[in-house]
């Protein structure tokens, strides 16, 4: 099955970066997000396997992953302190920025019916006043 290219947004805040997406169809479990240097790469598992097999389809428009997207980030940031939440098929992870690139991975689990969650900051509050 072809891998479905995602759309994202990119939003610069005083000591972060916003990357924003959507992921149909997908649980926590199934996203895996790394920071390579100024390389973040957002991955999504196949879920709802059997659907490129069923046959009978009159029309076929709904495409359920498997999801890729690499993007080149405008500023290096830290893969260790970054915050990460999943709910209702949207994706917002959040960078904060740094003078050297921190490698890492951010996993997620689940937290209610459909939410994800990965919290990792632990320093400065990130939030505008």
């Amino acid at each position: 099955m072809t891998e479905i290219t995602i759309p994202v947004n990119i939003y610069r805040g005083l000591q972060r970066l916003m990357v924003a997406t959507r992921l149909p169809g997908l649980e926590p479990r199934d996203i895996r997000l790394d920071v390579d240097g100024r390389r973040f790469s957002i991955q999504g598992m196949l879920r709802g396997l059997g659907q490129e097999r069923r046959s009978g389809y009159l029309q076929r428009e709904w495409m359920v992953g498997p999801y890729r997207r690499e993007i080149e980030l405008p500023e290096p940031v830290d893969a260790t302190r970054a915050n990460a939440s999943y709910d209702n098929g949207v994706l917002v992870v959040i960078l904060p920025r740094a003078a050297q690139p921190v490698f890492g991975s951010i996993t997620m689990a689940k937290v209610g019916t459909a939410k994800g969650q990965r919290r990792r900051h632990v320093g400065q509050d990130l939030r505008p006043v």
